[in-house]
């Protein structure tokens, strides 16, 4: 992918901002009667053209990531696709999945630990409700070391209250186990008992979700078909 296809989406998205905001000017002047209705008219047009862009956005990065990897590039070594997430980040809050990818980049990849645990929290604070960003901030500060066990530990806390407020992670099933697995070494040390119980609830939800009686359905076939036993 050359460096001007690269920017062409990036184009794209300026330019529908740019036309987003002439037209709402030109709202605004003709219809001065009913100023307020016009504006959140407006907002809500351009609020469409920001998202329709960060989505188009997010779709070129991924192409270039898989791509790069198809073509043998490391990964973990590039970096010059993080202003297109950071746009991505600004054009659409909301899109939750760019905060995720962008901080482990960042706190893993690259060992940028502040930098991606910080996107992370901004990412937490634009989706207070997503699993995907409250998961993945608990595993950053298990990951990376940089969370004391206390502040992993409140981390997975966090996860399993938009848990029960979400009735269950139907997006990845397969994360509650590990937040138990997380919360378990966090508190190894400091807190043994709550480790113990956190470990045998890892096991058991592991247990559970192979078996389909956690989460049915999401495996679609079960252990002994997948791994190729005799029906």
């Amino acid at each position: 992918m050359t460096h001007r296809e690269r920017l062409a989406p990036l184009g794209a998205a300026a330019v529908f901002l740019i036309l987003a905001y002439t037209s709402g000017n030109a709202v605004r002047d003709e219809h001065r009667a009913d100023i307020s209705g016009n504006l959140s008219a407006v907002s809500s047009g351009i609020g469409r053209l920001r998202r329709v862009a960060a989505s188009a956005l997010y779709l070129q990065m991924d192409d270039y990531h898989h791509i790069g990897m198809f073509q043998g590039q490391s990964w973990a070594t590039i970096t010059d696709y993080l202003p297109q997430a950071w746009l991505i980040s600004r054009l659409d809050p909301g899109f939750s999945v760019v905060f995720v990818d962008a901080a482990n980049h960042l706190a893993v990849n690259l060992g940028m630990v502040e930098e991606g645990l910080d996107l992370a929290r901004e990412g937490i604070r634009h989706n207070p409700d997503s699993l995907d960003i409250a998961f993945e901030y608990a595993f950053l500060l298990f990951e990376t070391g940089a969370g004391s066990s206390e502040e992993t530990a409140l981390a997975v806390l966090h996860y399993h209250e938009l848990l029960r407020s979400g009735n269950g992670d139907h997006a990845g099933p397969f994360r509650e186990s590990s937040a138990c697995l997380i919360a378990s070494e966090a508190l190894a040390t400091t807190m043994p008992e709550f480790s113990e119980l956190y470990a045998r609830r890892a096991e058991f939800l592991s247990i559970a979700l192979r078996t389909g009686l956690y989460y049915p359905g999401y495996l679609s076939e079960s252990p002994e078909h997948s791994n190729g036993g005799d029906p």
